[in-house]
């Protein structure tokens, strides 16, 4: 078997990218001085037949330009087609993907080096996020009945415009008869609402919980999240099988999912009402859109599918 060895310690960000290589290769852990920055954040480094490639799973925030100097090829999950640094030579974008359980593997892989480098406190964090983040499992196609439909997300002080659609999303769940909805924004800590009427919002679901509810979704929302980002729950709707509004992406994704028959794109929020109100009364289309979202969930975005993708390009680089 083919061995990776990584070359720091990534945050739970990189679970999904962990387990893909780990079902590909034999992982080991050899940290190295000059990524050491990166350790518990959202970066996995290594070394693959003499290749050093770079993960990041970062907001657009812009690309480690340390990290980048030193790598053969750099992935981004975010690849903000606006942003120069992102359209450098070496950047790649990745399919979606999202953060899942694989805090035994992280145990076992990192081990009291890894405690050591990131320090006792912050690995068991670490291993505690892991822990309540739900387990991975490629579920079959299975179109959903009903009219449940499930979404939930924070309030951001500073993405006022990601606010405002998602409200407009539950506004328009809420005001159709035809839904029965769960979910809201959820309450922050501070209490401070951003203008957020008291009518969409809601208390925190627990992950685990957040998954099983969106599994259960028969239409999901790829909304906007911070600084133009890609969200999780786009990899999960795919993968539950799940009709997907969305906007058009500002990152670049190596293959764009096709509208009307992989996923239903809109322009503006003035088309959610109409979009949800036509998916629920078209089954037929509904479930066109769901499988074909579904299959290009299991063709590209699976976890060994995008390491294998992410070796190949490696040595072609």
């Amino acid at each position: 078997m083919e061995k990776i060895t990584f070359l720091n310690i990534p945050n739970y960000y990189c679970s999904y990218f962990h387990l893909g290589l780990s079902q590909v290769a034999q992982l080991r852990f050899s940290p190295q001085p000059e990524f050491a920055h990166l350790n518990g954040k959202p970066y996995l480094v290594f070394e693959y037949k003499e290749k050093i490639i770079v993960i990041e799973n970062d907001d657009p925030v812009g690309v480690d330009k340390k990290a980048y100097e030193l790598c053969d090829l750099y992935f981004a999950t975010n690849k903000l087609k606006e942003r120069e640094d992102y359209n450098w030579k070496k950047v790649q974008g990745i399919f979606p993907h999202y953060s899942i359980n694989n805090c035994w593997d992280y145990v076992q892989l990192f081990g009291w080096k890894g405690a050591h480098q990131l320090g006792l406190k912050e690995f068991a964090r670490q291993f505690y996020i892991l822990y309540r983040r739900p387990e991975f499992f490629n579920y079959p196609f299975e179109f959903k009945e009903g009219n449940y439909m499930f979404f939930s997300g924070s309030i951001w002080k500073k993405e006022s415009w990601a606010n405002q659609i998602r409200k407009s999303y539950i506004e328009a769940c809420q005001n159709n008869p035809l839904i029965q909805f769960e979910g809201g924004m959820v309450r922050r800590q501070d209490g401070d609402p951003c203008g957020m009427p008291e009518s969409v919002l809601t208390d925190k679901f627990p992950a685990v919980a957040f998954s099983e509810k969106s599994r259960k979704s028969i239409i999901g929302f790829n909304n906007p999240a911070v600084l133009d980002a890609v969200s999780w729950r786009l990899a999960e709707y795919l993968n539950y099988s799940c009709f997907v509004i969305s906007f058009d992406f500002k990152i670049d994704v190596p293959i764009i999912p096709k509208h009307g028959e992989e996923m239903h794109f809109i322009q503006d929020a003035s088309e959610f009402a109409p979009v949800i109100d036509f998916a629920l009364k078209n089954p037929e289309y509904r479930k066109k859109v769901a499988q074909g979202g579904n299959s290009y969930f299991n063709r590209y975005c699976l976890p060994d599918r995008q390491a294998k993708r992410i070796l190949q390009l490696s040595q072609e680089a």
